[in-house]
């Protein structure tokens, strides 16, 4: 409002200046007088900034990314597609909460996820099914494991763009990473609250779960309660990871005990129980998609 006070005050005949702006088209359902001068014209200033718009960066209305309209008797601001596609994108990516994985990744795209050999394209369908019938009915995640370069992590990224895209939350997390900072924040505030988050975030994806340090805290202190929980809640999960889920019942297993043994299948029967194994195939040797791995 400054800078309109600013300009009447360097204009002399009010009349004529009303009077050119009832002639403009921009104008025509509104009721020009001298109380409203001073909208009208913040109304006019900006709409000729829109015309010209040089990017959100560089707005020069009163507040950027809106300009002043008249609307059903009175003037309010409106967003402008720009300011709206800018929100869109910053409430999706809030949507997305990631833990120690790279910016390609988190950019990964549905689309580019080339469908080249059957298991490609059958991973591609399961994550289209559960992403189309996720708020509709119960559906179980994917435990996706496959060679080093296979695209996993790459669908994974993707997998939380697109559940951003439809405004549910997820949690995309490296898992080595994940154990390294857990164990840093033993008895900390810190510890319970990732693990609160990784219990109860709506779509929990684990990316490269085997390549880590297993130890029984891992195990037991780690994936135990949130898996638990998860399944208790009908919460799903996904994981990749190098191991087939044999291989991952041996990497569990802490020691040669019956006791450890035990626990190791509870953690398998609860992986089974809220995801669907399968298999991403051998390494992938398209570069384009592989930059984002």
């Amino acid at each position: 409002m400054n800078k309109l006070t600013s300009s009447i005050d360097n204009r002399v005949n009010l009349d004529e200046i009303m009077d050119k702006l009832r002639k403009n088209p921009l104008f025509k359902d509104i009721d020009i007088n001298i109380n409203n001068l001073n909208s009208c014209l913040i109304m006019q200033d900006e709409h000729l900034n829109c015309l010209n718009c040089q990017g959100l960066d560089k707005c020069p209305n009163t507040e950027a990314g809106y300009k002043y309209v008249y609307n059903e008797g009175e003037f309010v601001l409106l967003r402008c597609n720009k300011k709206r596609d800018y929100d869109n994108i910053n409430r999706q990516n809030s949507l997305i909460k990631t833990l120690y994985m790279p910016k390609n990744v988190r950019e990964a795209k549905l689309e580019n996820f080339i469908l080249n050999t059957k298991e490609r394209v059958s991973a591609y369908k399961k994550i289209v099914n559960f992403i189309t019938n996720f708020e509709q009915e119960q559906t179980k995640g994917l435990y996706i494991y496959g060679n080093y370069g296979s695209g996993k992590t790459y669908l994974l990224g993707a997998l939380a763009n697109e559940l951003a895209k439809r405004n549910i939350g997820s949690l995309l997390i490296y898992f080595p990473d994940l154990i390294r900072e857990l164990r840093d924040s033993l008895g900390e505030n810190r510890f319970t609250e990732i693990i609160n988050e990784l219990k109860t975030i709506p779509v929990l994806i684990i990316d490269d779960l085997g390549s880590e340090n297993m130890t029984s805290f891992v195990r037991d202190e780690v994936l135990g309660p949130v898996l638990n929980y998860r399944m208790s809640e009908n919460r799903p999960i996904f994981i990749s990871s190098n191991l087939t889920p044999q291989q991952l019942l041996v990497h569990l297993e802490t020691s040669g005990s019956s006791l450890d043994k035990t626990k190791s299948i509870r953690i398998m029967q609860r992986i089974g129980q809220i995801s669907e194994a399968i298999s991403l195939g051998g390494t992938f040797v398209n570069n384009d998609e592989n930059k984002a791995l």
